[in-house]
């Protein structure tokens, strides 16, 4: 449900800035009247935590029959414990944005100087027993793809019970598209660093996904693409609202392709189609990582 219509961060790679308008709640009556949703994902369209009417859409859908609350959010005003702890009463799950672990490319990512309040909106959720229920989502971008390894060691050291770790490769689409400086890096340059991540938080025992980067350039680490994952429950491999994968040659002789993302329109107007290559592996033997 898209219920903010501000930020209080500017994303640099944001694929969905604020508008300034939240769904009405007409619109989310017949949301809910179209899926019959008894979950729902409290996000989009900026930062759900400064709506000040949040709680208020909270106790709007529970009399509407939803029971299980997940908030997507990038932490910063869970810095002040009275909300972190009256959210923490009243959702079930928390996907918190984190792109770094390091105030110089936060503020890269960000463009902002709130990293300590991000942190400490992490810390309060741990202090109210909510690690385990909470998601990092780390965007990679052309700024923090060579510290993915450094992002992974540091969860493993200060957040070991974090519920598990989401690395999702940008696309650039959004503010990324028109930005003055290019910020998608490609699989070829990002790869290496994304597979040290994955298998640090492996051998630290942290479970660990990866989402938005195509299976063939994955490598041995194709049991952690978040798409596969989705491809063995039965479900569409990417979700209803998201963009379709690009017509390439390669993918449509690849057998991986049914359970794999593919490359968007969007990165290959950037790096073109010439890192993918059709593989022979059929997807269902391809062990999944556990998460």
């Amino acid at each position: 449900m898209h219920l903010a219509a501000s930020c209080n961060l500017a994303c640099v790679y944001c694929q969905c800035p604020p508008t300034g308008r939240a769904m009405t709640r007409a619109e989310v009556r017949a949301a809910l009247g179209r899926t019959g949703a008894g979950a729902v994902c409290l996000e989009g369209g900026g930062e759900p935590t400064i709506s000040p009417g949040l709680q208020g859409w909270i106790k709007f859908l529970k009399a509407r029959g939803v029971k299980t609350f997940m908030l997507s959010t990038n932490g910063v005003a869970l810095a002040d414990m009275r909300l972190a702890r009256r959210l923490a009463g009243s959702v079930d799950s928390f996907i918190l944005n984190l792109p770094a672990c390091d105030e110089r490319t936060y503020r890269l990512a960000t463009r902002s100087v709130k990293f300590q309040a991000a942190l400490k909106g992490l810390e309060n959720l741990e202090k109210l027993g909510a690690a385990g229920k909470t998601r990092l989502f780390h965007i990679i971008f052309r700024h923090n793809y060579r510290r993915l390894p450094a992002f992974a060691g540091w969860v493993a050291r200060h957040h070991p019970d974090i519920g598990f770790v989401n690395f999702i490769f940008m696309r650039n689409v959004g503010r990324a598209a028109v930005s003055p400086e290019p910020l998608l890096p490609s699989y070829t340059q990002a790869v290496p660093y994304i597979r040290t991540a994955l298998a640090y938080l492996k051998l630290s025992g942290i479970k660990a996904v990866i989402q938005n980067t195509p299976l063939c350039v994955l490598g041995r680490f194709k049991g952690f693409a978040f798409e596969l994952h989705r491809w063995r429950r039965g479900d569409p491999v990417l979700p209803p609202n998201a963009a379709p994968k690009a017509a390439v040659p390669a993918c449509r002789r690849c057998r991986l392709e049914p359970a794999c993302c593919g490359a968007r329109p969007d990165y290959l107007a950037v790096h073109g189609s010439g890192e993918l290559k059709a593989s022979a592996v059929a997807p269902g033997s391809v062990k999944p990582e556990n998460f």
